[in-house]
């Protein structure tokens, strides 16, 4: 692994046609993520890739994410660079693989990739419409499967984080089978895992493993009172390189609003009940 630089953009919760912006945002969510792509553009070095995790259109329909598809084909394009994405819990599944993708509807949409520096996994968190995090036995299986007898170094990408220190008053909302992913990929070949979800960033190692959420493109969440999220419009990206076996992220912010746009009143922060799941 050397010289490799990923670009992870989340969240972007760009507006389905006819609605309002999402939480109140003052600025339009496209023009937001036009503006990390003409970022991106003036790099002296092309990163290798870019990767969306999720939250890609706000409760969209098929035709939404057919002008995403537009939009990622154009950038893609422009920049000549790859363009991946995985699912959030507000997109909507059927409407992207009919309208992104251009394929008949399935349940789950993960898949990896191989380069000449690793094997990536783009796993989907999504499970229906609710806001948790949940992938699923057959999801895990498939990874084990995959992990096993794998020498190359590996890269994980989800929506949901991973339970950490910094997350411990989201559990309500984030992957609600950390611990079941994280025994999966323990002493595996995985080097670091990439999410989003919570607006706003954090970092932890586990395991040997980098667990690291990136901001949101869209808007930023403060958390300091675990019971009342104030949000904040902001736009926020990441730069993942990774040389000679090490990996870290820089984050770039290309725009923070200091008024607050909206708020989400939450009762209970712990893990919820797993039946709901079954």
């Amino acid at each position: 692994m050397s010289n490799y630089k990923i670009i992870q953009i989340t969240d972007t919760h760009l507006t389905p046609d006819g609605a309002p912006l999402a939480n109140n945002q003052k600025i339009d969510p496209y023009v937001k993520l036009d503006n990390i792509f003409l970022d991106v553009a003036k790099m002296p070095v092309k990163p290798n890739l870019i990767v969306i995790t999720g939250d890609l259109i706000h409760e969209g329909t098929t035709d939404d994410y057919s002008r995403l598809a537009k939009i990622i084909e154009h950038y893609r394009d422009m920049l000549n660079i790859p363009i991946q994405v995985v699912l959030g819990n507000h997109d909507r599944t059927r409407a992207f693989f009919k309208g992104y993708l251009k394929q008949v509807p399935q349940s789950k949409y993960y898949y990896s990739i191989e380069t000449e520096q690793a094997n990536l996994y783009f796993l989907d968190s999504k499970f229906y419409n609710y806001e948790q995090g949940y992938i699923g036995q057959e999801q895990l299986d498939w990874l084990q499967d995959n992990l096993t007898n794998s020498p190359k170094d590996s890269l994980i990408f989800l929506h949901h984080p991973i339970d950490g220190p910094a997350m411990h008053h989201m559990r309500y909302s984030i992957l609600q089978e950390s611990e079941q992913l994280m025994r999966v990929i323990k002493d595996t070949s995985v080097r670091a895992v990439f999410s989003g979800h919570i607006h706003f960033e954090t970092s932890f190692v586990k395991n040997g493993i980098l667990l690291h959420s990136t901001d949101s493109s869209a808007y930023h969440i403060v958390c300091d009172d675990a019971h009342r999220h104030l949000i904040y419009d902001a736009t926020y990206y990441d730069i993942i390189t990774i040389s000679d076996g090490e990996i870290g992220t820089e984050t770039r912010c290309l725009y923070e609003g200091q008024d607050i746009i909206n708020h989400v009143d939450v009762e209970e922060t712990d893990f919820i009940n797993e039946d709901i799941f079954d």
